[in-house]
């Protein structure tokens, strides 16, 4: 079978809905408003290196979608419905979330977010005041990954890279911190409470204000 590949084209809104696409490249594709609901990408490229364009998700619903070992940067993912969506192993470099939502709402006040974004790179990222309480968010890469006015609170961060990454902008109460390299986290500054550490990370923090822990 040819491998799929769709230049500067406007998807249809269920063209792919549900469906499995593998070692497929989507050059400059409108995908907006599109129902990608339990769609999976599967070594797919969104990306085009040459142009240096992403391809355009907002306004998408992306619901239980997944994607893995795909190339997403520069994408626009705002405004989209990314509830229980799954990212694994992908590049996200400068990917745009503003106003994508995570969210199940239940009620007024009443609501929870599921996503799974692990192993990918994030760096240049807009997150900017987006909701991710509570999910999975494991070994990615924060390079200066913007995330003003954002709720991580209680998700897991483990194992992640962070650099050029303000920590004074959001919210990290009750998240899992071990494992991560956490550049330049001032405890002074950035609110801690219920955050998971190792031992050698808070020997690290303790340092920089001077304390010498001794074991």
């Amino acid at each position: 079978m040819d491998k799929l590949i769709l230049r500067d084209q406007k998807i249809a809104a269920d063209r792919f809905t549900g469906e499995k696409i593998e070692h497929a490249s989507f050059i400059n594709c409108d995908f907006s408003a599109a129902d990608l609901t339990d769609t999976q990408f599967i070594d797919v490229q969104f990306y085009h290196r040459d142009s240096q364009l992403g391809c355009n998700f907002s306004r998408a619903t992306l619901r239980d979608a997944s994607f893995k070992n795909c190339d997403l940067s520069m994408s626009n993912f705002s405004n989209a419905n990314l509830l229980g969506i799954e990212i694994r192993d992908s590049m996200l470099q400068g990917a745009d979330f503003r106003g994508a939502s995570f969210m199940n709402i239940i009620a007024p006040k009443v609501w929870f977010c599921s996503a799974y974004i692990t192993k990918c790179n994030l760096s240049y990222a807009n997150f900017a005041n987006v909701v991710l309480e509570k999910c999975e968010l494991w070994e990615n890469r924060w390079l200066g990954t913007q995330v003003m006015g954002a709720k991580f609170s209680g998700s897991d961060l483990s194992g992640g890279e962070f650099s050029a990454f303000d920590w004074r902008t959001l919210d990290i109460t009750h998240c899992d911190l071990t494992r991560s390299s956490l550049g330049e986290l001032d405890v002074r500054y950035v609110d801690l409470e219920g955050v998971k550490l190792d031992s050698d990370q808070a020997a690290a923090l303790m340092e920089r204000l001077g304390i010498l822990v001794v074991s």
